[in-house]
């Protein structure tokens, strides 16, 4: 196989709003903690690939600074000519080994490295862990994702399987060829699933040379000997109020997307009292349930503040929202992220939406969620610069989205 995997198959980069310095600051500020505004701060993602998820930051996070780095040459020089096109002026991308980045790069408010904890070697495990360590400002936040056991132990049975199977096989797509007949064949649940999964999710989380799953309490006890401590979990689903370990027990939970912090730092816990700090919005708008839900599916995607939620539920608003964050139900943010929420009568779509258009129909919102256009929808947002009169009440939509400039 090519030395260089993500080369030999690309793996594209999405918006992943569980890393967006809002989430991590809102999750921090829960804690007791006074992280860095998320208007100005330092973001370094660590395995950023084309810079699908860290590029679109930079675009709408004109007064914060980023910068990612990877070890795939095409997929550095792809997001280097997005990087040109938008003509952003606070990002850097570059191709380099985690391995050989030390504390010259200066303090960092986040960190982020989402999929590489559990597909590297142990001794570049270690050291991505030693970085954190060494790069993270005093109120820094480190997210990392991983696999855990116990939820992920047929899916790495599965796994095993196939690197027996394919132990004569290198070419990429002869693996992934003969990795899903063999997937067809065996006819689980599991392996449907994983036979149905894209060519880059196969190839490069369930057939790549390291694919390690860990327990919650060892990722915990990692992070505590470089002087760092679990802070807490971003992602959907409900909130552990308990034992995190016993709580991936209950829900056999097979991945996890965790925030570390400095030892140091006094956590605290996150309670309601805290809530009129914060905006919400709703996971999903199908989660709507109540006067409260329906106000936020109603301001979908964008977050609403604790106020303009008072009328809909009284006295015992705190209450109910803290209920519905631990839930999952709905999230908290610290910033509000600015949007032309109606369309003008000369509407511009954001020089972001219109790049990443040209080549695909995903473009990222102003709230780094993902938008998928239908073809009518992509040609539609091409022709919104600013100088064409408003000719379709889709254009209403595209606002809503956050798709067009404030």
């Amino acid at each position: 196989m090519s030395s260089r995997p993500y080369d030999a198959v690309r793996y594209p980069t999405y918006p992943r709003i569980e890393t967006h310095p809002d989430r991590l600051a809102a999750v921090a500020t829960l804690a007791g903690m006074a992280p860095a505004p998320v208007t100005r701060c330092r973001v370094l993602e660590l395995g950023c690939g084309d810079g699908g998820n860290l590029i679109p930051m930079a675009y709408f996070l004109p007064g914060s600074s980023f910068a990612g780095v990877d070890l795939a040459a095409g997929a550095i020089g792809q997001g280097r000519e997005l990087v040109r096109a938008l003509k952003l002026r606070n990002i850097e991308l570059r191709e380099a080994d985690l391995r050989d980045l030390d504390r010259n790069a200066g303090a960092f408010d986040y960190i982020l490295a989402h999929g590489l904890y559990s597909w590297i070697p142990p001794d570049v495990r270690d050291r991505l862990m030693a970085l954190c360590a060494e790069l993270l400002a005093p109120q820094g936040v480190a997210y990392l994702s991983y696999n855990t056991w116990p939820g992920r132990h047929e899916r790495h049975i599965l796994r095993e399987v196939l690197l027996y199977h394919l132990r004569e096989a290198r070419a990429p797509q002869r693996r992934l060829r003969e990795a899903r007949r063999l997937l067809r064949a065996i006819g689980t649940p599991a392996a449907l699933e994983m036979a149905a999964s894209p060519d880059d999710l196969l190839f490069h989380d369930d057939l790549a040379p390291v694919s390690d799953p860990i327990w919650f309490r060892d990722f915990a006890a990692h992070a505590e000997a470089h002087g760092l401590q679990y802070l807490g979990d971003v992602g959907p689903g409900p909130r552990s109020s308990g034992d995190e370990q016993y709580d991936d027990f209950l829900r056999m939970r097979a991945f996890r997307q965790s925030l570390i912090c400095r030892a140091g730092i006094a956590l605290e816990q996150p309670a309601a009292a805290l809530m009129p700090r914060f905006l919400f919005s709703i996971a999903s708008p199908e989660m709507a349930q109540d006067a409260v839900t329906a106000a936020l599916r109603d301001a979908y995607p964008l977050p609403l503040p604790f106020d303009e939620l008072a009328p809909y539920a009284g006295a015992d608003l705190a209450e109910r929202l803290f209920a519905l964050y631990q839930a999952g139900v709905v999230d908290v943010h610290v910033f509000d992220f600015p949007c032309e929420e109606t369309a003008t009568a000369h509407p511009r779509a954001t020089r972001l939406a219109r790049a990443q258009a040209k080549g695909s129909r995903f473009v990222t919102g102003v709230r780094h969620h993902l938008v998928e256009l239908n073809e009518s929808d992509r040609e539609l947002i091409l022709k919104l610069d600013g100088r064409r009169r408003r000719a379709s009440e889709r254009v209403g939509w595209f606002a809503q989205m956050g798709l067009l400039d404030a």
